[in-house]
Parts: structure tokens; sequence; C-alpha cells
């Protein structure tokens, strides 16, 4: 039998000259491996997470008062006597295209809960949290694209996914408290194995055995904080939060004899293995401080300049590793050199939020916002879309306190609400190359957001 070829490739032509039945095998192969994809949403790392926090644009390092501080800043967990909880809803629709044309993203939507409980050990204050997103349509959603297709690497795949957090924090001192966790996602890896005959060449007289194995393996990745307070008007604080790579591993493996049921085989023990390795999700490492500062008895400024590492990104689109022995039709197959991929070349950015709160009255209070975020990829002029603009997000909304609900809940009970745009201005890319297949365009558009947060003491 001659040696099997192996070759990273793109699929569909490495079969071109390949029996009529085994091209049909590896078409099938691909689409499965290219278009499976489900839905599912969380805007944390987009939107914000709580309505409160929603409305204050993200500047919630030093300021986050509830169970939320479990996503922004953990340290300040340990800052209250209650057990908080927050149960909301938040949604977020994505509107963007390019030249005209809308790119496909999907709407964002979900339940918020999060929960503080504390406690004291030694004295000191002490306090666990956690927060999840829950998605109301699906857990997952993978999506893998041609390398050339472009898409927004902000929004892509980005908001699409379940958030799930717990956390602790300590009090060191009466002002100072320092807080950890970890975040949870999950990484799959599947495999569809079909074993027997495949019919040749009459294909519908195939007798194969279908096997499919998925595994969803835990990625977790930290997040930490510490929260100060240096005047009895000011708190400064920072945090961290791990990056992450989502990768997507699927094969899809044949094995059997080529021919016709009851006859010699034309192939005899062939086997064709296409496995497909992709980048579905990335989270850059974010590094953050801030400063609340409650500068009149009832207005609260909040300010957040965050570190975001794009540099790491990998490109996201799929390497394909094809490995395959149909026996004298070896010398048939025409195997492509191996697909190069450009580098991304996305760049760290700095993203500054600035958030007000005033309490208007001791039952109603108001919000308000703005965040800038720069783009973190370059004009594209070569093979790469990678389209990223620059990102001004505007905010606000307002919450209703309740001294509590008759007899039943004593402590107060708050009721938020919020509404963010975020535009992004259009930017032209112009592409050097006469024959590129995408060719030069402009791209933009924007996000719309908006959420409603009961929180709850106890």
């Amino acid at each position: 039998m001659t040696c099997p070829r192996r070759a990273v490739s793109r699929a569909p032509n490495a079969m071109s000259r390949a029996p009529r039945a085994t091209r049909r095998t590896l078409l099938t192969a691909a689409a499965l491996l290219v278009l499976a994809r489900t839905s599912a949403a969380n805007p944390a790392d987009v939107v914000g997470l709580g309505a409160r926090g929603a409305a204050m644009a993200g500047a919630q390092v030093a300021a986050a008062s509830d169970g939320t501080a479990s996503y922004y800043n953990p340290a300040r967990l340990a800052l209250g006597d209650d057990i908080r909880l927050d149960l909301g809803y938040q949604a977020s629709q994505p509107v963007l295209g390019a030249d005209g044309a809308r790119v496909d993203i999907e709407r964002s939507q979900g339940t918020v809960i999060t929960l503080a409980i504390p406690g004291r050990v030694a004295g000191r204050r002490l306090a666990i949290g956690a927060a999840v997103f829950l998605p109301d349509q699906h857990l997952t959603r993978t999506r893998a694209l041609p390398a050339t297709l472009p898409r927004f690497i902000a929004y892509d795949n980005r908001p699409q996914r379940l958030f799930l957090a717990a956390t602790a924090a300590l009090a060191i001192t009466p002002t100072l408290t320092v807080g950890g966790g970890l975040s949870y996602m999950s990484s799959t890896v599947g495999t569809v194995e079909l074993h027997g005959l495949v019919g040749f060449p009459d294909p519908d007289r195939s007798e194969l055995d279908l096997a499919i194995d998925v595994d969803l393996r835990t990625i977790r990745y930290p997040h930490a904080g510490i929260s100060w307070q240096a005047t009895p008007w000011l708190t400064v604080a920072a945090s961290y939060r791990g990056g992450f790579r989502l990768r997507i591993d699927q094969t899809f493996d044949i094995r059997g004899d080529v021919g016709t049921p009851g006859m010699e085989p034309v192939v005899d023990d062939g086997f064709f293995v296409l496995r497909s390795v992709s980048q579905d999700l990335f989270q850059p490492a974010q590094a953050t401080v801030g400063i609340a500062a409650q500068v009149t008895p009832r207005l609260l400024v909040a300010f957040d300049a965050a570190y975001h590492r794009w540099s790491a990104y990998e490109h996201p689109a799929a390497h394909l590793d094809l490995d395959l022995d149909v026996g004298d039709f070896n010398d048939q197959v025409n195997i492509p050199p191996p697909l190069v991929l450009p580098e991304p070349h996305l760049h760290d950015i700095l993203v500054p939020r600035l958030g007000l709160e005033y309490a208007a009255t001791p039952s109603w209070t108001a919000r308000a916002g703005y965040a800038y975020e720069p783009t973190a990829a370059p004009r594209q002029h070569g093979e790469s879309n990678f389209i990223d603009n620059d990102k001004h997000t505007v905010s606000a909304g307002g919450g209703f306190r309740w001294p509590g609900l008759g007899g039943v809940i004593l402590k107060p009970v708050e009721l938020d609400a919020f509404v963010a745009v975020t535009m992004l201005p259009s930017r032209a890319h112009t592409k050097l190359s006469p024959i590129d297949p995408v060719g030069s365009y402009e791209a933009g558009g924007w996000v719309l957001a908006a959420g409603l947060t009961s929180r709850w003491r106890f």
C-alpha cells in the first residue's frame, strides 16, 4: 500500500481529482466543520454587566457596589454587610456593515445573576461572590469563516458566550480590600467517525457506522483586584482580568474499504482524516486602574483607564490538517501547498471610561457615561480583512429605590435601567492589489444595548 500523504491545505482542492465518492465525502466533511454553528450570548466584555455599571459606561473598578464586582473588581465585594442578589436582563443589537452590506452578527441577549455573601474571619470582613450571564437562546456558538472574509474582530463572536465567575474578597484593613477569582469557559474537541464501506462507483450503496464524540474542556482565566479608600470621599482601585483563547478542534475520520458490497474492493483499508483547528473566541488580557470620587453628597464621579492586550490576537481562520490513503488513487490526488495565513498585526490599546451617578432624591438616581475604545487593527491593505473601528459609547440610565416591600423584604429594593449606543465611525480600507478577492471597502455602524436589573438586599 502506498504511504499516506499529509498536508495542511484547503480541503476541497485537495481532492479535486479523487474518485467521486471520496470527493463528495470530503465536501460533506468540510461543510460540517465550517458551517457548524449555534447561537449564544454574553455582552459583559462589550457592553458591561448589570444596569448600573452599563449606565456608567463600565467605569466600575473603583465604583462597583453590588454583586457585579465579581466582574469589574472582586476586591469591592468585601465592602458591604448585606447579602446582595441582583437579577436582570440585558441585550445588544449590532448593526454593522461594509460598503452598505450588513455583516451577519447576531443579537446578544440573556439573564444576569450576581450574588455577594459577606462574612467575617478573625474579625476581618470576608465575602464570596458569583456572576453569571445565561443566554436565552443556546449555550455555545462556534463559527469558522474563510480567511479572507471581512470580520469585525470586537463583535464577530466575542459577545456570544456564556459567562461564569466565582470570586472572593478580604478586607486587609478597614480601608483596603483585595479579591480574586476565576472565570470559566469551555473549549470544544469533537470527532465524527465513519467506519465501513464507501460505495464506489455508487455512493448510495455505502455501508458506514457513525460515531460522534464531543468533549467540552474547561478553560479558566484569573481575575484579581484591589480597592483602597484613600479618603472619605476618594477611592482608588485596580483590577486585572486574564486573557484567553477559545479553540475549536474538530476531526472528521473515515476508514474502511472503497467499492461495491460483495465484490473485491477498489481500495482496501483506505482512510481519510480531516482535522480543523480554529480560534473561535479571543479575550485580550486587561489591566485597569480607576478612581471614584464622591465630589458632593449626591454626585459620584468614576473614571477608569484600561489596557487591552490585543497584540496577542492570532489569526482565527481554521487550520486544516489532511491525512489520507486511497490506495492506487493516491497518485491522482493533487494536494496544493499549505495556505499561509497573514499575521493580524493588531496592537494594544488604552480605553478610558467616565461614569456619573447623581442621587436626585432618596428614591431616584440618574446615571450617565462615556467610553472611547480606539481601534486595535491597522487599515487592511493586504489579504487579511480584520475590521475594527474607533468606538464611542454614550450611556444613560437611572434607578428607583424602595425602602422595603411590606413586612416581607425589610432591606431596600432597587430597580435600575440603562440604554447605551456605541458608534463606529466609517473607516476606509484600500487594497494594494487590483485582483484582491474582496477589494477596497468602507466599514462602520453602531450597536444598541439596553437592560434592566433588580437589586435585593437581605
